[in-house]
């Protein structure tokens, strides 16, 4: 049992060395996928870009999952399956259609595509495109910044008037390293000076954050805390101080709450100005900072874009609990991209419900609003975005 257990161990490592190894030699890969949609109120251009969509999860997910030989140990198998689909990210490079058809009311597509295996932050074309597959979203940045010589953080929600942009060093450094990448950014400009938070603080907690967030069109917030000290001097005999600023920001999905990337990052910097000194920690703090933020918001979409999300659905108008749970049988079981339903609450005819989506929000609210409720009700979409839905239910 001992040499067993050794020599599977010694596999496994060998396994996941050769499978490191052919991910760096081959950074994309070339697959053809078939994908499919359900073609509603004869609207083949909508099934058709479902089923390119549907074509190229497939393709991310063959790509991914090729990288594991199906001849592996059978008893290993899900465990090397598990380490590789936790650690490996794939994206879409290019795609050519092959062929496509509709056949029983069904769109059709075979694909040829080069996905590419690592990390998307690093290739300013895919994370490009893989903004456009989620719609495009824009950030929005709060973070409460201290300097040296500071008695009180300066922020720029506070209704007290505009905080001049030189102090803002961190928000600054965050949009500019992030904006280089393709990311866009709603104009705090626009917004300074208006009373958006009725008891202003500081440090924003995450509900106010997207409270401050509804009166933009910001998907995304970046919030967070940055304070520079001053640390003494930097040796004995010199006139240069240094500074030490510490940044702690979270970046908040404004639709359902959910924190997508958590990051800090510290930087001491030396000056003969200890305010100077300062600032530099902060921008130096900052840029590093930003790199870990792509990252993660770019593995985030990524699994978003080709595997399940959660959905917020907000469903109104709902008369009892039997409407409820037709609603939902219908849901799980005939709306195509559905994988499953969580009910959070329901209260005065309003249901909140989480919804595990493969696919594309604003595709499922096209697909609801064309099913049939066996005359019971018919449904309304009032807003959609990336991550959340309101729907009506009308009888």
């Amino acid at each position: 049992m001992k040499t067993y257990a050794y020599r599977t161990s010694v596999l496994l490592l060998v396994l996941t060395g050769l499978l490191a190894a052919s991910a760096m030699a081959a950074d994309v890969e070339e697959v053809e996928v078939t994908g499919q949609a359900a073609i509603i109120n004869d609207d083949k251009a909508q099934a058709r870009d479902k089923a390119i969509d549907d074509a190229l999860r497939k393709a991310v997910e063959s790509s991914v999952g090729t990288m594991i030989s199906s001849e592996t140990i059978t008893e290993n198998y899900q465990l090397l399956s598990d380490r590789i689909y936790s650690q490996a990210e794939g994206y879409v490079k290019k795609y050519k259609i092959l062929d496509e058809k509709d056949e029983d009311n069904v769109y059709i597509v075979e694909v040829r595509a080069k996905v590419a295996v690592g990390a998307v932050s690093s290739d300013l074309e895919s994370l490009k495109t893989l903004m456009r597959r989620k719609g495009m979203p824009k950030l929005l940045v709060m973070v409460a910044e201290q300097n040296v010589g500071m008695n009180k953080p300066v922020y720029w929600w506070g209704g007290t008037g505009i905080v001049s942009t030189d102090m803002r060093v961190v928000e600054n450094t965050l949009m500019q390293k992030m904006r280089e990448k393709g990311f866009t950014f709603v104009d705090t400009e626009v917004l300074s000076g208006k009373k958006t938070v009725r008891s202003p603080v500081a440090y924003l907690s995450d509900k106010q954050a997207r409270r401050m967030a509804s009166v933009t069109d910001a998907q995304v917030i970046i919030v967070g805390k940055a304070v520079a000290k001053d640390i003494g001097k930097t040796w004995e005999g010199t006139r240069l101080r240094s500074a030490n600023a510490e940044v702690a920001v979270r970046a908040i999905n404004t639709d359902n709450g959910e924190i997508i990337a958590v990051a800090t990052q510290e930087a001491v910097v030396p000056h003969i100005s200890p305010s100077t000194a300062g600032s530099q920690a902060l921008k130096k703090a900052s840029d590093l900072l930003a790199d870990k933020l792509i990252d993660q918001i770019a593995k985030k979409w990524v699994a978003d874009t080709s595997g399940t999300n959660r959905v917020r659905m907000t469903v109104s108008g709902v008369k009892n609990n039997r409407m409820l749970r037709k609603f939902v049988k219908v849901l799980k079981n005939q709306v195509r991209s559905v994988k499953d339903v969580h009910q959070q609450r329901f209260k005065a005819g309003t249901a909140v419900l989480d919804v595990m989506l493969a696919g594309d929000t604003r595709d499922m609210a096209t697909e609801l609003e064309a099913k049939d409720f066996g005359g019971a009700f018919k449904i309304e979409v009032d807003s959609v975005s990336g991550n959340a839905i309101s729907v009506k239910l009308i009888e």
